[in-house]
């Protein structure tokens, strides 16, 4: 998550998780079989009492090439302070092949807990400045 384990209340959090299909090989009655597993969605409970679900794990705010605080795919809003604990389910399809046939889909999703975040939800003060925090990042406030 950004901010890394606090957030301000009023202003977006982003979360963003990565996940990736991934393959498990072995023997199956003396022939070698292939599990796929590919993530296809992302579940997040937020610990207030909200969830979300995303197709995608989304992205940190560099890789989007945004400013921090900005709103994103997979970003929330608290509301409330206090301390709480944000969890996320990954689901996996998963498609077998044996032998060496083609990939056939299995029915039903593999769910995955990632380990959950604590996190510091807080409201925070402006102060007035001559400048930006981005042109003078060690001013009051940045």
């Amino acid at each position: 998550m950004e901010p890394d384990g606090w957030l301000v209340v009023g202003i977006p959090t982003n979360f963003f998780a990565s996940a990736s299909p991934h393959v498990h090989r072995g023997p199956l009655l003396g022939a070698p079989a292939d599990v796929r597993f590919t993530p296809v969605g992302f579940r997040w409970d937020y610990g207030d009492g909200t969830s979300a679900t995303a197709e995608t794990g989304g992205s940190s705010w560099a890789a989007l090439n945004l400013p921090e605080f900005s709103e994103t795919s997979t970003s929330h809003v608290f509301e409330q302070t206090g301390t709480l604990t944000i969890r996320l389910v990954v689901s996996y399809s998963a498609e077998y092949s044996f032998a060496g046939s083609e990939w056939r889909p299995v029915q039903g999703l593999l769910e995955v807990p990632a380990s959950p975040i604590t996190a510091i939800a807080d409201r925070a003060g402006t102060v007035l400045v001559a400048e930006s925090c981005s042109t003078d990042p060690g001013g009051p406030g940045c």
